[in-house]
């Protein structure tokens, strides 16, 4: 079975004793009491959670959070993550105590959506009810519920309830639908097990979509499960998609590895990450104040973490301001751009602030640069292209892998139409799965000519500079970026490779007329050698310093004007070809050749000759077969003379 329609929580709120059980129960035709401590002492302790058909193809999960003070913590866990608030307050009694705290929890989650149930009008007259309405009229001003509908309602009765139906269904047609075509999120909240089942998790599916089979990722757990079985309120599913309940049977986890607050997840988008920088804004509630490294419990998907608060840019937020802040969680979470979080103090407990995750993956930090402040106030409140520029801009030579930009609160088609579209604007580059700015490619680019230039300065007969001193000297070491550079410049036509060696400006170096002197020299001393080839020592009387005579060498090798033959021998070209035909020749129809054979046939003695046929040897030109030599598969490749 596949559900179908319109998906989305409805968060109930209000103080304790208020009415919300009875008051779901009446709408549902469920009790989300389920445990026994909470039916004798009448309170909610735990979420409890029923569904709610409002027809027109719209299915609401409804969460039952506690309202007693002792238990806020579990109120924030149900609030955080809904669509929509069903706030409760009792005619009886009026706005309380928690009627506040929950309607500034809801406030700091950004919930503003919602319905105003007045309950238990059974009890008291129409006068009284008038002066709790006034009293929720002016609670509710200036908040993200201001112009909330009330309606009036008994659970006793079911007075007002076909109502409040009415209007909650009025309400979901205007709430935004949860993306099911994004990865698959669903924090957990509840564990159990079950015999011939095994571990069953539950929670609200935040995005995306689950089927029965499909792979996902426990964390921060880091554990690879399976889906074996799937229900919402006790249907067996197929399929089920974002903003539904839903229960998971899980197959390769125990029970016990588990804890509420993880994350089941589609692999390999999100990441684990004990800091997190974020927008806050702190409580309005009085004596309300958020201090520079104080401790804090950190709220966010079903969970609470211990975390330090280290704010941005000032030593004290009071209440009613905001600011950005960097948390830095005692044990990691997994987060994403947009995730919405509550922070209470540590004790007395109480809630402080609230605000949104901008980067779920943030390095630890004790102020803000005036480019991480650009790159954060683009993520606050930014365009997709604009992040992702900001994200590159910011991430410089390293760049940023395609499907990492999803941890930023986009799906993958997002991403990929913002990419597409700062690549036409000349914004960034992709290079493989990665992206890079386009000013930091660029400066780059200046960057690799201006050290090849200053090498060819100091380092005029070298042709260029080797390739992996260049990426050093860059600080390209790692990743796609300095290949990239390096091709794109050759076809540009600024930067030339030969082998190993990469050049700037021409392909051609100029030498001075004292440098190609020296070389004709050198030249002309190995081709008088004839097959005498000539070692380094033979040409230090030409040049002395013995570093500047290798470079001579190495540009007459370039040019193929001397052999190198041996780890200190230099044949000049035309000998060596020369030497080559006549063992061509002399090799030819399976004949051998010994070292008095090959002495008499050059006409030097056994100090040139057995160096060399060790060199032939090695190179493949003749192959030894005890004292004699036959041909070698490399002289077939030597050209016949014509």
């Amino acid at each position: 079975m596949r559900e179908t329609g319109r998906h989305l929580i409805v968060g109930s709120a209000g103080h304790v004793d208020h009415g919300k059980t009875e008051l779901i129960k009446a709408l549902t035709g469920k009790d989300t009491d389920r445990l026994r401590e909470e039916k004798e002492r009448g309170i909610s302790i735990v979420l409890g959670f029923a569904p709610l058909d409002l027809g027109d193809d719209l299915h609401a999960g409804v969460v039952d959070v506690p309202g007693h003070e002792r238990f806020v913590k579990n109120m924030v866990s149900g609030a955080v993550g809904v669509d929509m608030a069903l706030f409760v307050v009792a005619a009886d009694e009026g706005v309380m105590p928690q009627t506040s705290e929950h309607l500034e929890v809801l406030r700091l989650l950004g919930v503003t959506s919602g319905v105003i149930a007045i309950t238990k009008i059974d009890l008291v007259d129409e006068e009284i009810v008038a002066i709790v309405e006034s009293e929720v009229l002016d609670l509710f001003q200036g908040t993200t519920l201001a112009g909330s509908r009330i309606v009036r309602t008994s659970a006793v009765t079911g007075e007002g309830i076909e109502d409040l139906r009415e209007i909650l269904r009025q309400q979901a047609r205007t709430v935004t639908v949860k993306e099911s075509d994004d990865l698959f999120r669903m924090p957990v909240d509840r564990i159990f097990s079950r015999s011939g089942i095994g571990t069953i998790v539950t929670g609200t599916t935040w995005s995306g979509a689950v089927r029965k089979g499909d792979e996902f990722l426990l964390e921060p757990v880091g554990k690879r499960v399976r889906v074996r079985e799937l229900q919402s309120f006790d249907r067996t599913l197929e399929q089920a998609s974002a903003g539904m309940r839903v229960a998971l049977a899980l197959h390769g986890i125990r029970f016990d590895e588990i804890a509420v607050g993880n994350q089941v997840l589609t692999p390999g988008l999100l990441q684990s990450s004990s800091i997190l920088d974020a927008s806050v804004e702190v409580s309005t509630l009085k004596g309300s104040k958020l201090k520079n490294r104080q401790r804090i419990r950190f709220h966010h998907a079903a969970g609470e973490i211990m975390a330090r608060v280290i704010l941005l840019g000032s030593e004290e937020l009071a209440a009613g301001e905001r600011g950005l802040i960097q948390l830095r969680l005692e044990k990691p979470t997994v987060a994403r751009r947009g995730d919405r979080f509550v922070l209470r103090t540590y004790s007395p407990m109480r809630v402080v602030a609230g605000g949104t995750v901008l980067d779920p993956v943030a390095r630890k930090a004790r102020s803000v640069s005036p480019q991480r402040l650009t790159c954060l106030q683009s993520l606050d409140s930014g365009t997709h292209e604009e992040i992702v520029a900001s994200l590159a801009g910011e991430a410089g030579t390293r760049g940023v892998m395609e499907n990492g930009y999803v941890r930023y609160g986009m799906t993958q088609q997002q991403v990929n139409g913002a990419i597409e579209t700062l690549r036409e604007r000349g914004a960034v580059f992709t290079i493989g799965r990665s992206v890079f700015d386009a000013g930091v490619v660029e400066g780059k680019e200046r960057q690799i000519v201006e050290i090849i230039q200053r090498y060819a300065e100091r380092n005029r007969l070298l042709w260029g500079i080797e390739r992996e001193e260049l990426r050093e000297k860059a600080g390209l070491e790692h990743g796609p970026l300095f290949e990239f550079i390096l091709e794109r410049g050759r076809k540009a036509g600024t930067l030339y490779i030969k082998g190993s060696m990469v050049r700037a400006g021409s392909a051609d170096r100029t030498l001075s007329q004292e440098d190609l002197s020296v070389l004709e020299e050198i030249e002309t001393r190995a081709s008088n050698a004839g097959y005498t080839f000539v070692t380094r020592s033979d040409l230090a009387r030409i040049v002395p310093e013995e570093k500047r005579l290798g470079l001579y060498l190495r540009i007459l090798e370039e040019r193929g004007s001397l052999v190198r033959v041996g780890p200190d021998g230099f044949l000049h070209a035309g000998s060596w070809s020369m030497l080559l035909e006549k063992l061509r020749k002399h090799l030819a129809g399976g004949g051998t050749l010994s070292v008095g054979a090959f002495k008499e046939l050059c006409g030097f003695s056994r100090k040139y000759a057995v160096p060399l046929l060790e060199y032939l040897d090695n190179e493949g030109y003749t192959k030894r077969e005890g004292d004699l030599r036959t041909r070698g598969p490399k002289l077939d490749e030597v050209p016949t003379e014509g």
